[in-house]
């Protein structure tokens, strides 16, 4: 009999480095009919599988805050900040992917040998593979808490492969636990894994726990409305566009699925999302900031909007804030600080054409952007500044917000993985695909919220619903949450949507066609009483379509400093405006040729031949 601790020891040493010889001698004091026969020894096993995400090479500093970003909304400019007329050249993994010029060179902890993050989630889906075998052999799945984490296991392997297709396309596919005669895997099409993993949901969903009950306690593990919502984004990824090698060498963009399945694909996402909306457990949060606000307080509990959540570790593992979060100063030390003792980076910005796209009665967008970031002013005073047009910053994600003081980059702010909204946008789109038009109340709910208006009743802020209306509802909801590359993806429309944003960028500066409103100027001035948050706050006028006063007339005892903002034009490389050198280089290489990462270096050498890249991309 196989010791499922003793396995899992050789697979993850395996992992970290092949070349290795191994030589495990002890073993552990529970066997796996022990282990997988008791709920509660089950359950320690399945959380070694969550473990995995927050591994340093794993999800939290490398997978989830690099890969979905450089979308026609987040942007990470391609311009080397100080240096006149230079195209941003570093060789950063953050640089190379967010600009898609990608190579199987990356650096750090992408491509060590002493672990990195394909192993990362290869040897957490061993872990689960472990768990799933040991359950279907020891387990009784009579009862509750077996069937649950049985279910809970083959969700989580769901997960874990849907995020590996979302990285890296074509991968190998391990449904079973790994053996001498599987230890090297070649890739296996990627529409085989989905057809597999729809099938295990399926199957795991009814043995599963409702959110709040048995094991289905924190939204950082899976519920059973958490798998019905990842069996539904799967479906719906799996029906769309997608990034697919050409034999010789390339790639091409194309869908893959027959007609008959794609409708059963939509059918399953439309199902699934039903039966959360049906359930009733999850609503749409009357405050949109709330969501965000609780997500950086740490706030785990069922019910609200937030249904699945990555587990990161409060306070001590997952960089989240300190790399999406509005930029913001090192206020002191850990004992002097009020909200924050290291500095909030924000690495990335939102295209400006955005800011204006939204209604201005949209709650979602002040929520979202910002125009300043918050910096130790001459007098220690933490204060707003006006930054350029191209910098707004993603603004969900606050230390100010946080729960006691940031002291650390591995603040361990849980990324929200799936809530509430997305639910309801992706029923409608299922809906709309499949001839119908009953998801245009769901999809005007989400409107509805975003306008502070009553969600059960018709709204003047009501659209009617289509694809293109769904496209743009998707990009204002979900700004900086990890979403919107991979909807532009599955539809089709990375680049094309990028390179409508460069052309929209250029209206916006020359002020002319949906744009022509945009006013030339901006005031600011320090507010004459503190933000609630203890920082000193700054009031701008002319941010707002038609507001086109000079304040320095209308109000010239006020304090009112003007700035050139739509077609400001800086003295050295553009880093802040929007010259056609700055929009041109948003993205490096062509974005529908770099969809998807290279596998890297250390994992092609490991694979004893079994493992290429393709697509293009070099080894």
């Amino acid at each position: 009999m196989k010791n499922f601790q003793y396995i899992l020891m050789i697979f993850v040493l395996f992992m970290m480095s092949c070349e290795k010889e191994l030589d495990v001698k002890s073993k552990s004091s529970f066997s796996d009919d022990v282990i997988f026969s008791d709920p509660s020894l089950a359950d320690g096993a399945l959380m070694g599988a969550y473990n995995i995400i927050g591994n340093t090479s794993s999800y939290i500093t490398r997978l989830w805050v690099y890969t979905g970003i450089n979308t026609d909304i987040e942007v990470r400019p391609g311009v080397e900040s100080g240096n006149t007329n230079l195209i941003k050249t570093s060789t950063n993994s953050l640089d190379l992917i967010s600009l898609y010029n990608t190579d199987s060179n990356l650096e750090g902890n992408w491509n060590r040998s002493s672990g990195d993050c394909w192993s990362d989630v290869y040897s957490g889906i061993e872990r689960v593979n472990l768990c799933i075998s040991g359950i279907r052999t020891y387990g009784d799945l009579t009862d509750p808490a077996m069937a649950h984490i049985l279910g809970e296991a083959l969700s989580l392997r769901a997960m874990f492969y849907s995020h590996l297709i979302q990285w890296w396309g074509d991968v190998p596919a391990r449904f079973e636990p790994i053996t001498s005669e599987t230890l090297y895997l070649s890739k296996s099409n990627r529409d085989i894994i989905y057809d597999q993993i729809i099938v295990d949901l399926g199957e795991a969903i009814p043995m599963m726990n409702p959110a709040g009950s048995g094991f289905s306690n924190t939204t950082k593990r899976i519920s059973q409305e958490a798998a019905r919502g990842l069996r539904a984004r799967i479906a719906l990824t799996a029906a769309g566009y997608s990034m697919r090698p050409i034999d010789g060498g390339g790639s091409e963009i194309k869908r893959t699925v027959s007609p008959k399945r794609e409708r059963e694909l939509y059918e399953i996402a439309r199902s699934e999302c039903r039966a959360i909306i049906d359930e009733g457990i999850y609503s749409l949060d009357e405050s949109f900031e709330n969501i965000f606000h609780e997500q950086c307080q740490d706030v785990a509990t069922h019910g609200r909007e937030v249904i699945l959540q990555l587990p990161y570790h409060y306070r001590t593992r997952g960089r989240f804030l300190s790399v999406y979060g509005l930029s913001r100063d090192a206020e002191g030390t850990s004992t002097t600080a009020q909200h924050n003792s290291v500095r909030v980076s924000s690495y990335f910005n939102i295209s400006p054409n955005w800011f204006y796209d939204f209604n201005k009665n949209d709650t979602r967008r002040d929520v979202s952007i910002k125009p300043y970031q918050v910096r130790k002013g001459f007098d220690g005073i933490m204060e707003q500044q006006l930054v350029h047009i191209n910098s707004l910053k993603i603004a969900k994600y606050r230390a100010e917000w946080y729960n006691g003081v940031v002291a650390s980059s591995s603040d361990g702010v849980s990324p929200i993985v799936l809530r509430y909204a997305d639910v309801l946008l992706m029923y409608a789109e299922a809906d709309l695909f499949l001839g119908s038009t009953d998801g245009a109340e769901y999809f005007n709910q989400v409107r509805r919220r975003a306008f502070g208006v009553d969600i059960s009743s018709l709204s003047i802020y009501d659209l009617p619903l289509t694809l293109d209306n769904i496209m743009k509802e998707r990009g204002f909801e979900f700004i900086g949450e990890n979403i919107r590359k991979y909807d532009l993806i599955r539809w089709g429309l990375l680049k094309t949507k990028m390179d409508e944003t460069k052309q929209d960028l250029r209206d916006l500066r020359e002020g002319v066609g949906k744009y022509a409103d945009v006013p030339a100027n901006v005031y600011y001035r320090s507010k004459l009483i503190d933000e609630p948050e203890g920082d000193r706050g700054l009031e701008i006028y002319g941010l707002n379509r038609g507001e086109t006063q000079d304040m320095t007339i209308v109000d010239p005892a006020g304090g009112w400093s003007r700035r050139v903002w739509r077609n400001y034009t800086s003295s050295s490389n553009g880093a802040n405006d929007l010259s056609d050198f700055w929009i041109d280089n948003i993205y490096h290489g062509n974005p529908d040729e770099r969809q998807l990462l290279p596998i890297m270096n250390v994992v092609i050498v490991n694979s004893q031949g079994a493992l290429q890249n393709d697509y293009g991309y070099n080894n």
